[in-house]
């Protein structure tokens, strides 16, 4: 399960560097349907940034990893709802990581 949880995160986060690279380099990915800004990219960036933390933190078995992951899923809703057409299954991954972390805080 530990391995299961930690290839979840990686990969959600991994997802989101898709948002900052097309805010930054917009050709790069020409089939999404709406272009993103630089600052909303950097948004993207920090969602990254929140899962991967919350991923080195579960593997080293620190206790805030639950809080991380639960913050980076609900900035990792935001930016999935204002991009609903080219990420929307991204909402299955954080049901996962809410499922995941939530009983995990106690």
């Amino acid at each position: 399960m530990r391995v299961f949880i930690a290839i979840l995160l990686l990969l959600h986060a991994i997802l989101h560097l898709l948002g900052f690279v097309k805010a930054f380099y917009s050709d790069f990915f020409p089939k999404l349907m709406r272009d993103i800004s630089k600052s909303e990219g950097l948004l993207w960036m920090v969602c990254c940034g929140l899962l991967i933390l919350a991923d080195i933190y579960f593997l080293l078995q620190y206790p805030f990893w639950p809080v991380l992951a639960i913050i980076g899923s609900l900035l990792s809703q935001f930016l999935i709802t204002m991009n609903w057409e080219d990420a929307k299954y991204g909402t299955i991954l954080n049901i996962l990581i809410l499922g995941i972390s939530f009983p995990a805080l106690t």
